[in-house]
């Protein structure tokens, strides 16, 4: 067999696998990306989230809004002055 024959056939082989190979390394490149775009809009809408949750947080949490529900609700008042005690350690 001719030795330039089989040259140029490994030559063709190896320019196959490395095509094909290429097209496989696209496609999966391709996957990675939109998942990756998928997790980054997954990533934003958790962040608005989070943003909403601590606004409520700090809405439920406002100091008015826990005297009022304790006046309100528990019935707590603000002691007078002559009923307060203060201990010294």
């Amino acid at each position: 067999m001719n030795p330039r024959l089989v040259l140029l056939s490994g030559l063709v082989a190896a320019l196959l696998v490395s095509s094909v190979s290429l097209v496989y390394v696209q496609h999966v490149r391709r996957g990675l990306f939109m998942e990756f775009k998928g997790l980054e809009a997954q990533r934003d809408r958790m962040q608005v989230e989070w943003g909403q949750l601590q606004l409520e947080a700090s809405t439920w949490a406002a100091q008015d809004r826990i005297e009022q529900l304790a006046v309100d609700k528990l019935g707590f008042r603000v002691p007078s002055p002559a009923s307060v005690v203060v201990v010294k350690p």
